[in-house]
């Protein structure tokens, strides 16, 4: 699920700022980028966020802004400057070479260095860090909810068009044995036309054959996890995005085999359209955490 959340605010004497950014992703992948000078903060960042969210592609950029030149170690090898202003100044000697600017010091190799500091951080800062961290979390789970609540209305009006049809099946269950078991007694009848077959055989061999082709179990099971789906997606308190990715593999199992039992070309074409919605749902559930 996409979204993005920001949160700035003093971090001791520093001034700290977060950006999260997240896409869809089947599971968590969160990307923590601090500077080598903050890395004692990627933990509390990783926590932060871990908390408030289960799946996606999370990016999370953390800067923090020292005032003045805090956060940088200048050194300066003097015996080195030493040795080379030496060498120089008997050279100017010689070849009346003017006096040496600021630049030309600074661009001696090695006479020089500029390092970041590795900081320390208090349990106060790295505390409010942390905080700083939650806030931004859940400005980007606020712009996940909002988009959520829109995929979930599409997802209740497919999964409405699942219910209507599982009941219409279900309701024209007895109807359709009693076509297949019809269809069965007649084409039995019609290939055994010029041999003498007992009657009550043949009622017997399409009894059996209807049997087997009856949809009751896959009704009543499709029934139960369209339900269940249902209530997952209107009264979760926690991520279900998993949840609903098995449950809409299991509905997709019962239409499969509502399909392969069906000799009702009624029942064949309900059945493609139900696949259809539920393909649909499947797609949505990317984006569900």
């Amino acid at each position: 699920m996409t979204g993005f959340g920001r949160a700035a605010g003093p971090i001791g004497a520093a001034q700290a700022e977060i950006w999260a950014r997240s896409v869809n992703h089947r599971s968590l992948d969160l990307t923590v980028r601090v500077r080598e000078t903050e890395a004692a903060l990627e933990p509390a960042l990783r926590r932060a966020f871990a908390r408030r969210l289960a799946r996606g592609k999370v990016d999370v950029t953390f800067r923090l802004k020292r005032p003045g030149i805090a956060g940088f170690e200048v050194s300066i090898n003097e015996d080195l400057l030493r040795a080379v202003l030496g060498h120089l100044a008997a050279v100017s000697e010689k070849l009346s070479v003017g006096p040496l600017q600021a630049r030309d010091v600074l661009a001696i190799p090695q006479v020089f260095s500029v390092e970041s500091a590795v900081a320390d951080f208090t349990p106060a800062e790295i505390s409010a860090v942390e905080s700083l961290a939650d806030e931004a979390a859940s400005a980007l789970v606020a712009m996940r909810e909002h988009e959520g609540r829109g995929i979930a209305q599409d997802i209740s009006a497919r999964l409405s068009v699942l219910r209507v049809k599982t009941a219409e099946l279900s309701a024209r269950r007895d109807e359709i044995r009693r076509a297949i078991h019809a269809t069965l007694r007649q084409r039995i009848a019609e290939l055994w036309a010029d041999a003498p077959i007992d009657p009550a055989r043949v009622e017997q061999e399409a009894a059996l054959a209807a049997d087997r082709s009856d949809v009751a179990e896959e009704l009543q099971r499709l029934e139960g996890h369209v339900n269940q789906f249902a209530s997952l997606i209107s009264s979760a308190a926690e991520p279900v995005g998993k949840k609903l990715e098995f449950l809409s593999q299991e509905i997709l199992r019962e239409l499969n085999t509502l399909g392969s039992k069906a000799r009702d070309l009624r029942l064949v074409r309900e059945v493609v359209d139900m696949k259809s919605e539920t393909e649909k749902i499947r797609e949505q559930l990317g984006n569900v955490e």
